[in-house]
């Protein structure tokens, strides 16, 4: 399936003739190939464009091509200097008015914000975003939805994010955009995996939410898998180990984690990587390989997590207790557990300050916060 956005702007590509409205049209392709997977044609089209435009005498063109080289560097392996590169973006924007490219790069400094945790930032970038939209043809728009959507539905406000999912939706289907559609899909599908971990520990959950998380991973690795998306795909992976967690699937999760850490593509001393390895601990001593639990313990044990965010050390640190109680371990499953009791606490701290944080946005894309629905044309 080709996205009718791709296909749009090479078509706009090639029938335009000045230089620099090429030049834009190129950045605006490369970016989209950066989202989808497409790293190799998206690098090309960075090293020609900085080949011709590298002196700086389009503004427009350096910020595409700036906001290019953030996006490449975020989906290729998660880079935090993104961000940097994003910023940098975004200040230019600023300091030259270019009012569409302030909202563009406001939205993705939001999306890298959310994902880093760095919520204060992420909602001033909102602000920004939200205030610039008039100037907007839809893709900022549609970026500062999915993420707001990301972040409502993060702290448990399903209402409100299924409001915004869905004005994030409607944009990208305007747009013909894709990449949008399934990170909607999988952001959701990923959210409700952690989301429903978290409350695993500290309660039941219902197996009919169980369920419900279970298919929704399933749908988010159809579309993924239909609309050709690459970008991040052990994340969609790591997701549907969770769900298997989720559903004490224990052969099959431990065959999924070994799979995904073969691939080699999870970040080094990432928190996505020390909770596969507590998972594999967990799992292969339910199915009753100690040796190998042992060996995946300690390799999770060995990561670094004070940096990880509480619930990700929540979530690392119950899978351990619960590996060293099926080892018969009992005092260090207390200890564990005592550690994903603190980890939750901290988690709830978060929560209350974000839910805060996104309170000018609560009301929905209605809510008078400079954010407009994009005309169709």
């Amino acid at each position: 399936m080709t996205s009718p956005l791709l296909n749009r702007l090479l078509h706009t590509l090639s029938t335009t003739t000045d230089p620099v409205s090429s030049a834009v049209l190129s950045a605006q392709i490369a970016c989209y190939q950066a989202r989808v997977g497409e790293f190799e044609d998206a690098e090309s089209r960075r090293i020609e464009l900085r080949r011709v435009f590298g002196d700086g005498h389009s503004p427009q063109v350096s910020i595409l091509v700036m906001c290019l080289e953030a996006l490449l560097m975020f989906f290729k392996e998660l880079d935090p200097n993104a961000r940097d590169r994003l910023l940098r973006a975004n200040l230019i924007s600023v300091a030259c008015h270019e009012r569409p490219l302030i909202a563009l790069t406001s939205a993705w400094m939001a999306h890298l914000d959310f994902n880093a945790g760095r919520y204060e930032s992420m909602a001033k970038s909102m602000q920004a975003c939200a205030t610039n939209l008039d100037a907007d043809d839809g893709t900022a728009a549609c970026r500062l939805a999915l993420v707001l959507g990301d972040a409502f539905d993060f702290v448990g406000n399903s209402q409100t994010a299924r409001v915004w999912y869905e004005d994030a939706r409607i944009t990208a289907s305007r747009l013909g955009d894709q990449a949008a559609v399934g990170a909607i899909t999988y952001n959701r599908a990923a959210l409700h995996v952690s989301n429903g971990r978290v409350k695993r520990i500290s309660g039941e959950l219902e197996r009919t939410e169980v369920a419900l998380i279970g298919g929704e991973v399933k749908s988010a690795i159809n579309y993924q898998a239909v609309a050709r998306l690459k970008s991040l795909d052990h994340l969609l992976r790591s997701a549907s180990v969770g769900a298997l967690m989720l559903e004490d699937r224990f052969e099959e999760a431990s065959v999924a984690i070994l799979t995904l850490l073969a691939s080699s593509a999870v970040p080094a001393g990432s928190a996505e990587l020390a909770l596969l390895y507590a998972d594999q601990a967990l799992c292969l001593a339910k199915i009753g390989k100690g040796d190998q639990a042992l060996e995946m313990a300690g390799a999770a044990k060995a990561m670094n997590s004070g940096d990880f965010d509480p619930d990700d050390r929540a979530l690392i640190s119950n899978s351990l207790s619960e590996y060293s109680a099926t080892t018969g371990d009992y005092d260090q499953a207390r200890t564990l557990r005592e550690l994903a009791r603190v980890a939750l606490e901290e988690h709830q701290v978060t929560i209350g300050r974000l839910s805060g944080l996104l309170s000018a946005f609560a009301s929905g894309p209605t809510s008078g916060q400079g954010h407009r629905r994009p005309s169709s044309s």
